[in-house]
């Protein structure tokens, strides 16, 4: 279970959100709200890449700040923007990544060909990464999250700039990495989750008055 305490952040005199409550369990959340809203602050926060002024996440039960590793080695995460290491090879991108989250070798290996294969990316496991189109970057983006069977999955637009075919796979192994994972994400591409099952969080423009 991943909680959200009175979650308020700042950046300088402009507040995004205050007093953010919620509890997410296993399956997916999508976070929505117009633009602006702190959508993506949210994830980051939730991904401990970003700290909030005040408030608490907690991952069962515990403060993710006070043992970030820990939390890290349960958590996938893919913002938007990944800054790859250009010259080195897919592979060796998920390797070490695997690595990070102390995945055994003979494992990681293993399900960096599993996954890459579900996101028509093997072929391409042993070629450099800047000679990676955009879209192969967003799905090797969204493969290293996977790595470690994560029971924690934190995607900010997984399915951007993608066509509706790899979108739809992507969005089938969400869905099915959901039954035994929380979930969280955000989404432009809403309207195409209509056979999936999925709750969502709204959130709204913060307002002093409230």
């Amino acid at each position: 279970m991943l909680e959200l305490i009175d979650l308020t952040k700042r950046y300088k005199k402009q507040t995004v959100f205050a007093g953010v409550n919620s509890r997410f369990e296993y399956g997916v959340t999508v976070i929505s709200g117009p633009s602006g809203v702190g959508k993506s602050t949210l994830i980051r926060i939730c991904a401990s890449a970003e700290k909030q002024n005040s408030g608490q996440v907690n991952w069962r039960g515990s403060d993710i700040t006070r043992k970030p590793k820990l939390f890290r080695q349960v958590l996938g995460y893919a913002p938007q923007i990944i800054e790859f290491p250009e010259d080195i090879s897919a592979k060796d991108f998920m390797l070490h990544i695997g690595a990070l989250k102390s995945i055994s070798l003979k494992e990681s290996i293993s399900q960096t060909q599993t996954i890459l294969s579900r996101l028509n990316l093997l072929p391409d496991i042993d070629k450099p990464i800047r000679s990676f189109s955009g879209g192969m970057r967003r799905r090797l983006g969204l493969a290293q999250a996977f790595l470690g069977n994560p029971e924690c999955l934190i995607l900010d637009e997984p399915t951007a700039e993608l066509d509706p075919l790899t979108a739809g796979i992507i969005h089938d192994l969400i869905f099915e990495k959901a039954q035994n994972a929380v979930v969280l994400m955000t989404t432009h591409l809403e309207a195409s989750l209509t056979d999936y099952k999925f709750d969502r969080f709204v959130m709204q423009p913060y307002s002093a008055e409230t």
